[in-house]
């Protein structure tokens, strides 16, 4: 058991732990088994190919090339089989759930009002557009690629605020604290900084994040979250030891379109096509890496959905165990709930990545997307069905979100044919235990607030610190609430 986990659940007696370690001594995968795949390795990682100078093209695996001379081939003769994977020297992350961040930067993104008008005329559809990037320290990042970024969030703050969310990508080759890509959203609350948090010092990897004075064109736009991509090379071999897995993000729903023309990502099975342009995968899993190599390829998350809504009761356990991270989905499902983030999955099929890492040979679930978390419901909001009242099994046994757009279904195999696993779901009762004794619990969290609000009350601007005000003390409420419901609910399991 990591030093993560040690420290997540050392309030938690030993019995609540020795399911999950059972569970994970019995089905676990060695890390460092390899198995054939591509391993070229691309430039905006810290550990680069001499062969690879595009970020996203990966290069297919060379096979011999025979000529026929007289029928005969005279050609070396070299195997058809890809090379095995070569793994370099890699620390998995550790975090203490007492860090905070250091300060409040103030960053910069320069553009021309040329430019400007271009994201504006196409907000959720431009192309990137190019400029100058300034961090905290100083620094400039020219040639940065600048858009806006979001969906609806980014609908409602134009038409609210006036304000713009953005997406930075750097170059491969002057990257902004080791990252490709960043994401700055204007957040005058805790909401999507502390899930992150608790996400992480749970063991389930997800991006970094810290508030931060953003300015456009050195004018002040407010308290804004930065926080790194999954879709960044080096954030995937911090966070999984190999960054040349497919990388898949979930799934498309954007205020332009309509219902027909969305597609959501319910790990329902799409059909056994994985490969031709027309497969049925690619709009709901859009593929980030390998897409130049291999656009249509879609046979890892094909196979793995396939399998997961094919596989027998009776070998569904063992399954789970050697295709899925299903130790992070549990620390996931179990702050998901608490935190009543009714905008991911299983409540809703978005707003999430998934990863296949070679490494551990199983595929991996990376939340996104977290800042409708820690709301009470309210009659004018029909997004938030969970509140503070909402069942520790929400989701997870049957469908309990009245769905706002009927094609997203009301199957989600996922996480309701692991809950089904009857040691998986006693894993999931204790986890879930253990969680609150050590996070999720108005002490700690609140403390946490208080914490974070110290560090960036002092730069913001009035107009910021009212709203933060007044979203901390809904916060405490929500926690407050939250606990009390969940605790109750978890004194009535075994």
């Amino acid at each position: 058991m990591s030093a993560v986990w040690l420290l997540v659940l050392s309030c938690s007696n030993d019995s609540d732990l020795s399911l999950s370690a059972n569970n994970a001594a019995n089905h676990g995968n060695d890390p460092n088994t390899p198995h054939a795949s591509d391993n070229t390795v691309s430039t905006d990682s810290s550990h680069p190919s001499a062969t690879d100078t595009d970020p996203h093209n990966h290069g297919d695996s060379n096979n011999a090339n025979n000529n026929d001379n007289n029928g005969v081939d005279t050609s070396p003769q070299t195997s058809t089989d890809p090379p095995p994977l070569v793994f370099l020297p890699w620390d998995p992350p550790t975090f203490n759930n007492q860090e905070l961040p250091a300060g409040m930067p103030v960053v910069n993104i320069e553009i021309s009002a040329e430019d400007t008008q271009s994201l504006d005329a196409n907000p959720y559809t431009a192309d990137d557009v190019l400029g100058v990037f300034t961090d905290g320290n100083g620094k400039s990042y020219a040639q940065a690629r600048i858009n806006y970024r979001g969906a609806f969030q980014l609908k409602n703050l134009i038409e609210l605020t006036g304000l713009r969310n953005w997406k930075v990508k750097f170059a491969a080759n002057n990257m902004y604290l080791n990252r490709r890509e960043w994401n700055f959203n204007y957040e005058p609350h805790f909401r999507q900084k502390l899930a992150l948090d608790l996400l992480r010092f749970a063991d389930v990897r997800v991006p970094s994040a810290q508030h931060v004075i953003l300015q456009v064109n050195g004018r002040n736009q407010g308290m804004y979250l930065q926080y790194e991509d999954p879709d960044s090379k080096n954030w995937l071999f911090d966070m999984f030891g190999y960054d040349d897995g497919d990388l898949y993000k979930a799934a498309l729903d954007t205020p332009l379109q309509k219902d027909h023309e969305k597609c959501f990502a319910t790990f329902e099975t799409l059909g056994t096509d994985f490969t031709s342009a027309q497969n049925g995968y690619m709009c709901h899993y859009n593929k980030k890496t390998n897409h130049k190599r291999a656009p249509y390829d879609y046979t890892t998350i094909g196979e793995f959905i396939v399998a997961l809504n094919n596989t027998p009761e009776s070998e569904i356990e063992d399954w789970f165990y050697a295709n899925f991270d299903v130790e992070s989905f549990l620390s996931y499902l179990a702050i998901s709930n608490f935190i009543a983030n009714w905008d991911s999955y299983p409540q809703r099929p978005k707003n999430f990545w998934i990863y296949h890492n070679p490494r551990s040979q199983n595929l991996i679930f990376i939340p996104w997307d977290l800042d409708n978390t820690f709301y009470e419901t309210s009659i004018w909001d029909q997004y938030n069905q969970m509140g503070t009242t909402a069942s520790i099994f929400y989701e997870l046994d049957k469908h309990d979100y009245r769905e706002i757009h009927p094609i997203e279904g009301t199957e989600r195999p996922l996480a309701r044919r692991l809950i089904k696993i009857p040691a998986v779901r006693q894993a999931y009762i204790d986890r879930y235990r253990a969680l609150v004794a050590s996070m999720l619990n108005p002490a700690y969290l609140g403390a946490r607030i208080d914490e974070l609000n110290a560090i960036v009350s002092p730069h913001i601007s009035s107009g910021d610190r009212t709203e933060l005000s007044s979203a901390n003390t809904d916060m405490k409420s929500f926690v407050e609430k939250r606990h009390t419901h969940v605790t109750n609910q978890l004194n009535a399991q075994p």
